[in-house]
Parts: structure tokens; sequence; C-alpha cells
């Protein structure tokens, strides 16, 4: 079963809130086996609503809609469900005595836009809703369906787990799970992970996807079967297909950072670290001093203004097991780049970095050729420096 979601309000085309529900619905629709292939974000207009919905009706089964269900003048949702679907608005005697009943408990009476929330399109199914004063309803138009939801997240997840899953879940029938997981990458591109997996892209079920980040790639591979555990072995299958041809560049899964598993590794060692930057200005230590548990593995962090000139990888070397002595850690840790232009890789002019290292393993250096001040350039350089730590600590 195929969906597409649409969230209404011009306030999310504005970018003044940020849609939180669009997330959890699609959680929600995956865990129950429904196919979320489009997400549509609309302004408060009653005919471009109608217009997104009538599109969506083309291309999938069901619709499910959140926002514009309130009183106000701008929620529109109701108007336009009933234009996009052909039914009318009717008004629901037990829907208005609900809306009469809250207003009561607060000693009110509700207005005439108040009222208007107990106008559904003929036909539809109610979907009540104990936390607010907004019903939502579904429009069952043969084997098609429209389900409107309050935009609040209270009300919808409410609504959504009490009334829209049950529903959903009806309609799939054989029970379907959807499962993902996500392999961390680091110190490799996107056109160099699709190179090596490719084939693994073209599977059908499971599914394997590329996530590219700055400095980093997520690979996803999602299952469709019957339950959990099937869809579990399903992947596991996969995954070991993608960690055979990808091998150390893969750091971790789900969300974990690469400085959470280093502050993991060396709390789990009973191992220290010093750090000295200049052109990343302190974000490696900022990086690590976010992660719980860091103060006891960082013990020193210093920022040096960037050299004129790049130092050779020996004397990158040196300053290394300068860091590391001075500190009295099991590991030092400096990065010494040039400053290059504002723009980074995309300037006319590059910076240019050496790492260091050095640690119970000896002293090892990296020299890359990507400097820089501006915040693409620190990321790539803070991650190829976290990365040379990590790889030590294998």
């Amino acid at each position: 079963m195929d969906a597409e979601l649409i969230t209404i309000g011009t306030e999310l085309l504005l970018g003044q809130i940020v849609d939180t529900n669009a997330a959890w619905i699609a959680q929600r629709l995956a865990e129950v086996g429904v196919n979320l292939y489009y997400k549509t974000t609309v302004g408060d207009n009653r005919e471009r609503i109608a217009a997104v919905i009538r599109h969506a009706l083309k291309r999938v089964d069901v619709v499910l809609t959140t926002g514009g269900l309130g009183p106000t003048v701008d929620d529109v949702t109701r108007e336009a469900i009933a234009d996009a679907t052909g039914r009318p608005l009717v008004r629901l005697p037990e829907l208005e005595e609900h809306i009469r009943h809250i207003f009561r408990r607060m000693g009110r009476e509700p207005g005439a836009n108040n009222l208007r929330q107990a106008d559904v399109p003929e036909g539809a199914r109610v979907l009540w809703n104990p936390v607010g004063t907004a019903p939502g309803f579904i429009v069952s138009l043969g084997e098609k369906h429209v389900i409107a939801m309050p935009g609040v997240p209270r009300e919808m997840k409410r609504m959504m787990n009490d009334h829209v899953l049950p529903f959903l879940r009806q309609l799939v029938g054989q029970p379907v799970t959807i499962r993902s997981k996500v392999l961390r990458t680091i110190g490799i591109g996107e056109s160099m992970v699709d190179e090596r997996i490719a084939d693994l892209m073209r599977l059908e079920n499971p599914t394997v996807g590329l996530a590219a980040h700055m400095g980093q790639v997520d690979v996803r591979i999602t299952a469709r079967a019957p339950g959990p555990r099937e869809a579990d072995i399903m992947i596991a299958q996969v995954e070991r297909q993608i960690r055979q041809r990808l091998g150390n560049w893969i750091y971790g899964e789900g969300t974990e950072t690469i400085e959470e598993v280093i502050v993991r590794r060396l709390r789990k060692r009973g191992e220290t670290l010093a750090v000295v930057e200049t052109n990343t200005e302190g974000a490696i230590a900022r990086r690590l001093q976010a992660v719980e548990g860091s103060a006891q593995v960082l013990i020193s962090a210093t920022v040096e203004a960037p050299p004129t000139a790049l130092p050779d990888e020996e004397t990158v070397a040196q300053l290394a097991e300068r860091a590391q002595k001075a500190s009295n850690a099991t590991w030092g840790l400096v990065v010494y780049g040039t400053a290059g232009e504002d723009e980074g890789i995309y300037g006319r002019q590059l910076g240019e970095t050496v790492i260091g290292l050095s640690g119970p393993s000896g002293v090892r250096t990296h020299r890359f050729e990507l400097g820089g001040r501006d915040e693409h350039s620190q990321r790539w350089v803070a991650n190829r420096a976290l990365d040379t730590l990590r790889r030590a600590l294998d």
C-alpha cells in the first residue's frame, strides 16, 4: 500500500516552524508496512490544497494530511478535501455537541468559527479527538482514502495511535514490517561508495540507498518482511556484503557519530588524548567535548593560529609527540593547516593540512590537500583527523 503525506501550513513554507510531524508519521507508517512514497508541503490556500490532494489520489492509495483543521479563516483543509473528493461538507450534530461540551467546561460558548470544526465531508468516518477540539476524518473513495488529522503534534499523535494506524493495519491485511539499518562511513566519497556497492543498490528488497553528509556517507538498508525477525535476517545478509566491500571505512551504525565512537573506545581502554588545532579553530575539541564522558579522556585542547607556511610532515610528527608528552596523554593529535580562502574547496586558493598522531603504536602523519577556516573545510579536516585517531584505536 502506497501513501503520500501532505503537511499543510504557510508557516511551514516560510520556515517559521520545523515540520516534526512528517518524520514521526513516516516512522509509524513504516511500522505498519505502508510505503510512504511522497511528502508534500502546501500553504493555507484552499485551491492549492485541493489540487495537491487530487494529484496525490492519482498516484497513491492513501493520502494523509496534517494541519488546517482549526477554527480560523486560514484553516481550509476541510473545504479543500471536500473540493478534491467531490463530497460536500455536512455538519454532524454529535461533533457540534462535543465542541459545545468542551467550551461549556471552560465557561464559554463556542463561536461560529469554532463550530466549523463540526463540518466534515459527506460520508466521512469521524476520528474523535479527545485532546483537542478539531476532529479528524477519513474520506474513502473506493480503494482510495484521504485521512485528515490536526497539525498540533499532541493531537495528531493521539489520533494516529487511536484511529489511523489500526485503520491502516486493516487495509494492509497481512502484517508487513519495514525495518531499516544505517551503516556510517567516513573518509570515502559518495561516488566511491557507489562504485563498490552499485549492484546492491539495485536490489528491490532489501533496498540500499546512500545519504551523503559533509565528509561522511551513510548507507541505508531497508527491508520489507512479514515480521521484524525476517526483516532483520534480510538486512543482515546484505549488511555482510556491504561490510566486506567497504571494510574499515565503516565506523559505526545508526546515528552514532565518529566522536562518540572515539570517546567510547578511549574510555574502554583507559586512555587519554591531547589535541592541538590551528585551522580547525577548536572544532575537533568541541565535537569531542559534546560527547558524554569526554572529560575523562580529553585532557588537553589547544588552539594555535594557522601557520603562514605549512610545516613538513617530520615537524608535525615532532609536534604530535610534544603535545602527547606535555600533557602526559596516551595520544597526541595535532592538526596544522593553512587558512586558504573562506570558500574552502570552492575558493581560488586552497589551504593544506598535515595531521599528526603520536601514541602507543608510534607516530603517523597524513597530508591532506584541504585547509581553510570555513565551516565546510573545518568539517572535512576534523573528520579526517578524527578518523586517523579512530583507525589507530582499532
